[in-house]
């Protein structure tokens, strides 16, 4: 299974999350920076993974191109799995989060979600850091998510 992983990261988070993922994955799992991404690569996978950190309850605008950039998958059953980067704070819920606002347009095109987008938490308004056990939360996010595609 071709399984990728991309992700967008201001200040480091994200990146932490995604790399993690990829560890925790089956096998060797690319990890490629959104703007650096090639949307008709991206296509190609049979999983395929994508972060970014959630500000103003948006993706990163890198994210939120490259989102509008991938089009269909090249195969039919084709999976994804979104995740971001957020603050706990109870009134965000209201407005969402990134990861569920990459999935929507993904589906849309005809990619098959694998998991229920995720969020993973950040403390401090700016760059953080994750709140403690978020990266061992991500890692069994993984496995979990690699066990139920099996």
């Amino acid at each position: 299974m071709k399984t990728l992983v991309v992700y967008d990261s201001l200040y480091g988070n994200t990146e932490t999350i995604a790399r993690t993922i990829a560890q925790a994955l089956p096998g060797d799992v690319p990890v490629v920076r959104a703007g650096q991404a090639n949307p008709a690569e991206l296509a190609t996978a049979d999983l395929l993974i994508i972060g970014a950190p959630t500000h103003g309850s948006l993706p990163s605008e890198t994210a939120q191109d490259l989102i509008q950039r991938i089009g269909s998958p090249a195969r039919q059953g084709a999976k994804l799995a979104t995740f971001d980067t957020r603050l706990a704070w109870g009134f965000l819920k209201r407005y969402g989060f990134a990861a569920s606002k990459m999935a929507d347009p993904l589906v849309e095109k005809g990619w098959a979600l694998a998991a229920e987008p995720e969020g993973f938490i950040v403390r401090g308004l700016k760059k953080g850091p994750l709140k403690r056990g978020e990266v061992e939360r991500a890692s069994a996010w993984a496995k979990q998510l690699a066990e139920s595609l099996v």
